[in-house]
């Protein structure tokens, strides 16, 4: 590795932590920051290698733990964040020489089928970033040793001085419903969140790094390529099952559940954005659906079940760039 990439992940790596500090600090400001936490690691494996993007995020875990003193600060945020990025930017960056099609007959064969790059998939990079989250999901409740019947009364206590429900017992018996909900959400919400965290930081970065001229990765037709194996079905399938069995196996499979749903949900509004294409009422249709999705909750049960069908649908077939 050069010195100049060398200190490109360094910086990388600090400013990853720097921007994780925020969940520390808990300020507003600083809580929206820390969603883009992953960007940097991002930046620096899409534009100076994937041993660059691995160096940035050993650094950001190691300056956290070294800033707040705590080694469980650096691995909450190597296991969520950082190692996530650094493997996607890998993956992102992986690429094979395409075989030569032999020419048919006496002529030569054309520029389409002479020797190019086939490029990662992008429907088995979004498949690698569930489980990813699954995994950091699942790693971070074993660090925090997850137990919902033990959250249950502190998320109580704490809901009931926040709304001033000490005296009251109908607050009270309304914060103890509300409670147990969010206990219930839990497992589904927080890797949606980290799959979105994670697609829209690729994203993103992506986007930057090509600005600067050093993604070697052609521009992705996401409208097209988006999409997951049809194995993300299967998973998906089995995953609501199991979240009607007895807890742990309910709360493994919800989170599951929750990172996979949101995948699909991804690819059905990227479905959405290619099947409008052409229409001279496109704007009007994304931004109507867009604005339906925040308000509602059934576009959003539509966008997955449309991801669910395009994933089923697609057969097989010759991939290009993503």
């Amino acid at each position: 590795m050069k010195p100049s990439a060398i200190l490109i992940g360094l910086a990388a790596g600090f400013a990853a932590a720097l921007l994780f500090a925020g969940l520390i600090l808990q300020s507003t400001t600083a809580l929206v920051l820390s969603l883009a936490t992953p960007l940097p690691i991002y930046i620096a494996s899409l534009g100076w290698g994937s041993r660059i993007g691995f160096l940035a995020a050993i650094t950001a875990a190691g300056a956290i733990a070294a800033v707040t003193g705590s080694f469980g600060s650096g691995m909450i945020l190597f296991g969520s964040m950082a190692l996530p990025a650094a493997i996607l930017g890998h993956l992102a960056g992986l690429a094979r020489p395409h075989e030569e099609v032999p020419p048919r007959g006496p002529f030569p064969a054309p520029a389409n089928d002479r020797p190019g790059l086939d490029w990662y998939p992008l429907d088995r990079i979004l498949f690698a970033l569930v489980l990813t989250a699954i995994i950091a999901c699942l790693f971070i409740g074993w660090l925090f040793g997850y137990n919902p019947s033990a959250m249950g009364p502190e998320l109580i206590a704490a809901l009931n001085a926040q709304m001033n429900a000490a005296n009251d017992p109908a607050a009270q018996q309304q914060v103890a419903v509300l409670a147990q909900l969010v206990i219930r959400l839990m497992p589904f919400v927080q890797p949606a969140i980290l799959v979105i965290i994670l697609v829209a930081g690729l994203h993103l970065s992506a986007v930057v790094t090509r600005l600067s001229g050093r993604l070697p990765r052609p521009k992705d037709d996401i409208p097209t390529q988006a999409g997951l194996p049809r194995l993300a079905l299967t998973v998906f399938a089995v995953a609501i099952a199991a979240c009607f069995a007895p807890d742990p196996v309910a709360v493994i499979a919800a989170v599951v559940a929750g990172s996979f749903g949101t995948a699909f949900t991804l690819v059905g509004l990227a479905s959405l954005h290619r099947r409008t294409r052409g229409n001279p009422h496109r704007g009007f249709v994304l931004f109507s659906a867009y604005v339906a999705i925040v308000l509602l909750s059934f576009p959003l049960l539509a966008a997955t079940v449309l991801g669910m069908f395009e994933t089923a649908r697609k057969a097989a077939g010759p991939r290009g760039p993503l």
